[in-house]
């Protein structure tokens, strides 16, 4: 049996807290609008979407990358992201189109990530991907910390929030034509090569 490693404890960690213990805290912490309850739910969320790049360092720092630290960090970074949005959706806090489309995107990339595979090339993460990544944790970041009418600032908290939340949209979707062209060209190329077999 292979020894389950610190970066892979914290990518589990990320894995059984963020579909279990977050949506649960978010749905009956956040309708209060405690101030007190919104930063420690923002701080949490912030702490586990941080072991999304701990795990991936210290794994690469310490040489202890694993096949199953592999295999679990994409499906770790899913849950943490979906249930989020899924959770913020039931209270309210998000419009639910914005959720659809966001996991529509997500399931969008990730068959063309399983066709490139049948065909025998990949379509590797990008800059603009990562860009993406960390604009969309800072919005959740945000939108859960947002303070809803505390001292007649939810109009300054509501302006950051929408920026951030239209600076999520564009890069999701800017971001999803790239793969989309990268997967266009790299099946081209296969079929070139296979051809001139």
């Amino acid at each position: 049996m292979a020894k389950i490693t610190f970066p892979t404890i914290l990518t589990l960690i990320r894995l059984i807290a963020s579909p279990i213990v977050l949506p649960i805290l978010l749905v009956y912490g956040l309708p209060y609008n405690i101030a007190i309850i919104n930063v420690f739910l923002a701080s949490l969320f912030a702490l586990l979407a941080l072991t999304d790049f701990f795990d991936g360092y210290l794994a690469r720092k310490l040489k202890l990358e694993s096949s199953l630290g592999k295999a679990l960090d994409p499906l770790a970074d899913k849950f943490l992201v979906y249930s989020t949005l899924i959770a913020l959706l039931a209270i309210n806090r998000i419009y639910f189109y914005w959720v659809v489309l966001l996991i529509g995107r997500d399931f969008f990339i990730m068959g063309l990530r399983q066709i490139a595979l049948e065909q025998g090339f990949s379509v590797p993460v990008d800059w603009l991907g990562k860009i993406k990544t960390m604009t969309l944790l800072t919005f959740l970041t945000v939108t859960i910390a947002h303070p809803y009418d505390w001292m007649h600032n939810g109009s300054f908290y509501q302006g950051i929030e929408t920026t951030l939340l239209f600076s999520t949209l564009v890069l999701s979707l800017w971001s999803a034509k790239n793969y989309y062209d990268t997967f266009m060209e790299k099946a081209s190329s296969a079929r070139t090569n296979s051809n001139e077999y």
